[in-house]
């Protein structure tokens, strides 16, 4: 398994992606808002007060990315992933103010769809076997 890191820096394309990934059958995703390093130190951010950067944030004078991630089961799907998101963005991420996306390796999962997802399926191969078997 896998997790999908997307940082999106043209956020009017979150809605796309998104519904990219669920068409492509990938099992959920999580987005937060976030800002990189370099934006934060031009703009002076970390000096503004918290009822501020909000109003500044509604206002549209503050921008932000959307990181969005999500665990995938396969290395086929993420690599799907990449390519299609990529594409969505104009095709190339090397280009300025694109975002970045990256990959880790998850060994570990608890809870979430895809978890209920591959239960489901081990339990329907287990009980297929035992339909199948010789002892049924």
């Amino acid at each position: 398994m896998y997790v999908l890191f997307i940082v999106l820096n043209q956020v009017e394309h979150l809605t796309d992606v998104l519904t990219k990934m669920k068409d492509m059958g990938l099992r959920g995703a999580t987005v937060i808002e976030s800002m990189g390093s370099k934006r934060m130190l031009d703009k002076d951010v970390h000096n503004i007060s918290f009822l501020n950067s909000i109003v500044r944030s509604l206002e549209g004078n503050h921008r932000t990315n959307k990181t969005i991630f999500s665990v995938i089961e396969r290395k086929e799907q993420v690599e799907r992933a990449m390519d299609e998101i990529e594409k969505i963005l104009g095709g190339d991420m090397k280009g300025p103010n694109k975002g970045i996306m990256f990959v880790l390796p998850v060994t570990h999962l608890r809870g979430g769809e895809l978890e209920r997802h591959i239960e489901s399926r081990e339990t329907k191969k287990i009980l297929k076997e035992e339909y199948e078997s010789e002892y049924y």
